[in-house]
């Protein structure tokens, strides 16, 4: 029989997925990624993979939502250096992230996979990792408010602004490259500054 494993071996083993996931993918892509190969460097057996994805595209998803949260977590940790500029702060966060997705994307073809699929995925899905962003803003919102830094944030107008500056970094190539990084921080501090009242 089965060993059952208690939550804290389920989070640790998922977690030993996702990380040998994220090192083959780099490497070779998610087309070429089978799940018999990631299981093996994982070190588990195969069918323990489908008691936490139904297939490699779910394992997809998760993997955008688990890198995007150790961003989120290293971006709070900063927070305290946010204090006199709020708008200027996230805006800068926002731009430096898409600029790095956008790397990614033009240079490794995971990431280009990883964005086929979430866009091509269901709104329940694409909403797992919004809540992630909704989540960091919600507390760099009552950050900023505690220590008096703004007066009043929209909270899913500063979602937006994540948002549009993905789908700007998705099309990019319908951009002038020469204009492109200018227009898409104007862009962002506009949003920003609409929804956040220092």
């Amino acid at each position: 029989m089965a060993k059952a494993f208690s939550e804290e071996e389920k989070i640790k083993i998922k977690e030993k997925i996702m990380e040998a996931a994220l090192d083959l993918f780099h490497d070779k892509g998610s087309r070429s990624l089978s799940i018999s190969k990631l299981t093996k460097r994982a070190g588990i057996a195969q069918g323990s993979f489908y008691n936490f994805w139904k297939d490699k595209e779910a394992l997809i998803i998760d993997l955008m939502a688990y890198r995007s949260m150790q961003k989120l977590n290293n971006i709070e940790k900063e927070l305290s250096n946010s204090l006199t500029d709020p708008t200027g702060f996230l805006s800068d966060i926002i731009y430096k992230y898409s600029l790095d997705m956008l790397q990614k994307i033009k240079t490794r073809n995971i990431y280009k996979d990883a964005f086929k699929i979430f866009t091509a995925q269901n709104t329940d899905k694409a909403k797992k990792i919004e809540k992630l962003y909704i989540e960091f803003l919600d507390r760099s919102i009552i950050y900023w408010k505690e220590n008096n830094a703004v007066k009043n944030a929209n909270r899913q107008g500063l979602a937006d602004a994540f948002t549009g500056s993905f789908v700007f970094c998705l099309s990019y190539m319908h951009f002038n490259e020469e204009t492109f990084e200018e227009t898409l921080y104007i862009y962002i501090k506009s949003i920003v500054s609409r929804y956040m009242k220092v």
